[in-house]
């Protein structure tokens, strides 16, 4: 072999190693552009019961967690302990993380009314799951992308520590998907109001 097919094979190794070595890093500065936009954080929502298995895409929330948050949260908005005319509207600003600003809007309206109207004023209020509702699929519709939720209560209300009111309601609540601070809300959701719908009486007891 002459000197000059010794050389040029020498420099078409040279240039494929080059080429090598040139992919070798453009692949290393793809995956480090990839880790650097990938999510620190993920959301994994589990359902209730596992023994039987299942899987769960990231960020797709159960209705039993949808159930769970929005009881939750209605029942520490709605628990008056001393009077109503302070317990409600610190409730409103506490909770305020875990509702839409159209909710909270709504909900500071319907203090003042009530406040106005004297309603408020040493009513004591308890909001109480009624135990028996287990839950079930029925009491969350998906409505688009959010949920609209049934729930199940007893309301009992207090003035001067008489009786004045005692029913049972299904109440009616819309959940949205709200991923804006998860500092102040792990849940990643948020109340919407009861939109349209109305709640249903189920039994009156005063």
């Amino acid at each position: 072999m002459s000197f000059k097919n010794i050389l040029d094979t020498e420099q078409q190794a040279s240039r494929f190693k080059t080429r090598i070595i040139f992919g070798q890093f453009l692949l290393m500065f793809i995956m480090a552009l990839g880790w650097s936009s990938a999510p620190t954080q993920i959301s994994l929502h589990y359902p209730p019961d596992l023994r039987s298995g299942g899987s769960m895409k990231v960020g797709e929330i159960h209705e039993s967690e949808v159930y769970l948050f929005a009881s939750y949260i209605l029942q520490q908005l709605n628990n008056w302990k001393e009077n109503g005319e302070i317990d409600y509207l610190n409730k409103v600003n506490i909770l305020r993380s875990y509702f839409t600003p159209t909710y909270q809007a709504y909900l500071l309206r319907d203090y003042e009314t009530r406040k106005q109207q004297g309603e408020l004023r040493r009513r004591v209020r308890n909001w109480i799951p009624i135990a028996d509702a287990v839950f079930e699929e029925s009491f969350v519709e998906h409505v688009g992308k959010n949920w609209i939720v049934w729930i199940d209560v007893q309301i009992e209300e207090y003035i001067n520590g008489g009786i004045v009111k005692s029913l049972i309601n299904r109440i009616p609540m819309q959940v949205v998907r709200y991923d804006v601070d998860r500092e102040s809300n792990p849940w990643g959701l948020a109340l919407n109001g009861p939109g349209i719908y109305q709640p249903k009486l189920i039994e009156k007891k005063k």
